[in-house]
């Protein structure tokens, strides 16, 4: 498939790139790695007037450490996130996410905003013009039906990035920038919850930096995921866990978090904290990432199969996390 037509600009710095995204706002696509957009253009799912390349802007990439945090530029590639050291100690649930992702051609281009910006998907709407010409329009184009779900009264697109739910698991912030102005928000405070628009970024904003808190003490994440192939695919469930452990081995901290089980990564309510983990804690967690997670029939798999794996996941990723602690990785 061609791509539609558009302009091209490649901005030298941030602050240029910044003036042309509030020059343009929703006509201009931003794009590093390319690995999402690219395919999103050619299927027409999105047809910008500008394309803007931000990959070779100085100072977007790579990873820091600044006093009890770590820094990330947007620009960096998964490949760099899964090889790096000081990932895999503070913050091994990220490490693993990026290791997941696609193949590694994909990776060594994809890019951690690019992981974390995409848009929800769902089989009656990720298809080509064509298809989507012979369809009637859904809630995510535009219409007033969901063609997965008859009957509901919003759009059940599911959100598949594997990024996202790690670093929230982690206590994950993301810098979003615009020409005069900048805010640091938790990466969950991104996601809308709506997946005709699932992202709550302005139109003359963008995700340059992601920062992540360095832990102390006994701590460790993890995380897992359902995909039909052993590499390519998007998760078709998901579940990040962190942990952090007393001196006397009870539980201080658990976050978890569940992915592709709607149109934004949930965090799981639980009771964990001031106990050991047991058969009955760790079930009750798992039940009630099941009662957080929708069962649509719009990816790969049935949605009442994903939604039971959604169990059997974040039970893994709470156990790996314990795996973790114990020194492995």
């Amino acid at each position: 498939m061609r791509l539609p037509p558009f302009d091209y600009a490649e901005p030298k710095s941030l602050a240029e790139a910044l003036t042309l995204k509030g020059e343009h706002q929703e006509a201009a696509k931003v794009l590093a790695g390319g690995t999402e957009a690219m395919v999103q253009m050619k299927l027409r799912l999105t047809e910008p007037k500008v394309v803007m390349n931000i990959k070779k802007i100085p100072g977007m990439s790579g990873l820091e450490e600044k006093g009890e945090e770590i820094v990330i530029g947007a620009n960096t590639s998964l490949k760099e996130i899964a090889g790096s050291g000081l990932i895999k100690e503070k913050a091994g649930a990220v490490a693993e996410a990026a290791r997941l992702v696609a193949s590694p051609t994909i990776a060594a281009m994809a890019t951690m905003a690019g992981n974390i910006l995409q848009n929800t998907r769902c089989m009656y709407y990720d298809q080509s013009a064509i298809v989507l010409s012979g369809l009637e329009k859904c809630y995510k184009r535009g219409g007033r039906i969901c063609l997965a779900l008859k009957g509901s009264n919003r759009c059940f697109s599911v959100y598949q990035g594997d990024i996202a739910p790690a670093l929230m698991a982690c206590g994950g912030k993301v810098v979003l920038e615009k020409a005069g102005g900048t805010r640091t928000i938790p990466l969950e405070n991104l996601f809308t919850g709506n997946g005709v628009n699932p992202l709550a970024i302005a139109s003359d904003e963008i995700l340059t930096r992601v920062i992540l808190p360095k832990p102390k003490g006994a701590f460790a994440s993890a995380y897992r995921k359902l995909r039909i192939r052993g590499s390519v695919d998007y998760p078709l469930t998901a579940a990040a866990a962190f942990i952090a452990l007393t001196p006397d081995q009870k539980i201080n901290a658990a976050r978890i978090v569940i992915g592709a089980a709607g149109p934004a990564p949930r965090i799981v309510e639980h009771t964990l904290q001031g106990k050991s983990l047991h058969e009955a804690e760790l079930n009750a967690v798992a039940d009630q990432a099941y009662s957080l997670s929708e069962g649509v029939d719009n990816l790969t798999m049935p949605g009442a199969y994903r939604r039971k794996m959604v169990r059997v996941f974040t039970k893994r990723a709470i156990l790996g996390a314990f795996q973790a602690l114990k020194g492995g990785f």
